[in-house]
């Protein structure tokens, strides 16, 4: 199975926000990221860059929403 992580750079950081995500939709402005066990989180930004090798999608936001 392959899951992603989420991170976003904050400060010059990659910030972690999200784990184990097995779907990415676009809904307008908007990321929507779900989880192995559904939960959606939802994101105002973009995608920078997806790495398949490393599981990783790096994105710029500006607003998080947690489904939590």
């Amino acid at each position: 199975m392959c899951l992603s992580d989420v991170v976003a750079l904050e400060k010059g950081q990659e910030k972690l926000l999200f784990r184990n995500v097995a779907t990415v939709k676009q809904k307008g402005e908007k990321l929507i990221f779900s989880d192995i066990l559904g939960i959606q989180n939802e994101v105002n930004g973009t995608i920078q860059s997806i790495d398949l090798l490393e599981n990783i999608i790096r994105i710029e936001t500006s607003e998080v929403e947690t489904g939590e």
